[in-house]
């Protein structure tokens, strides 16, 4: 079953390779600001299969190999993201057995929560998330001679801090759309614009 499964994996790819992606744009960034669809997407799986797709489109069976899950769980969470406007079918393909294969990809490249705007039952969910971002941008700074005397306190307010000044720059770039695939460069640009910010707040 899974060399069989494999080799039709392998059929898609190739046939994909093959096509063309011009069309498949999508938003730059998005600021989230509902309570609830910012819960959704704080499911670390979740955004994990938002990462992914962001990549290239892929269908529910691609997805379940790279994440290592079953196709029911990987069902699961796509329609919910689905549902709530995170992702959307941009391909169908006909295999030759008939059954029709569904690509998924995203309807922005980077979804960015406004910590601000959300009860903090939500933003909660988000300050590992923050915390992290921050440390690794503390790491590059290190390994360039930067600071790396900071504490805790110091991390946990820059990480929110950040949080609040990404979410400032992402709005003026409200309306960008990208090729899939081809964000990063921008979303780059988007972490220096804020990094200056907070290094030179109005």
């Amino acid at each position: 079953m899974a060399t069989k499964r494999s080799l039709n994996q392998a059929l898609l790819g190739m046939k994909r390779r093959n096509q063309s992606r011009e069309g498949f744009r999508m938003k730059l960034v998005e600021v989230v600001d509902d309570e609830e669809r910012a819960k959704l997407i704080s499911d670390p799986m979740r955004r994990a299969i938002l990462n992914l797709l962001r990549k290239r489109a892929l269908t529910e069976a691609e997805l379940a190999d790279n994440l290592g899950l079953t196709d029911a769980t990987v069902n699961y969470h796509l329609n919910l993201l689905r549902r709530s406007g995170f992702i959307a079918v941009v391909k169908e393909e006909l295999e030759e057995h008939g059954i029709m294969q569904k690509f998924y990809a995203p309807s922005a490249f980077l979804y960015l929560p406004d910590i601000e705007s959300l009860p903090k039952a939500v933003a909660r969910y988000y300050y590992p998330i923050n915390i992290e971002r921050v440390r690794g941008i503390l790491g590059a700074l290190a390994t360039k001679g930067g600071k790396r005397d900071f504490k805790g306190d110091d991390v946990d307010d820059l990480g929110e801090n950040l949080a609040k000044a990404l979410v400032k720059v992402a709005r003026n770039h409200a309306g960008r759309t990208v090729n899939q695939g081809e964000g990063e460069p921008l979303v780059n640009s988007i972490y220096v614009q804020a990094l200056m910010v907070l290094r030179n707040p109005p």
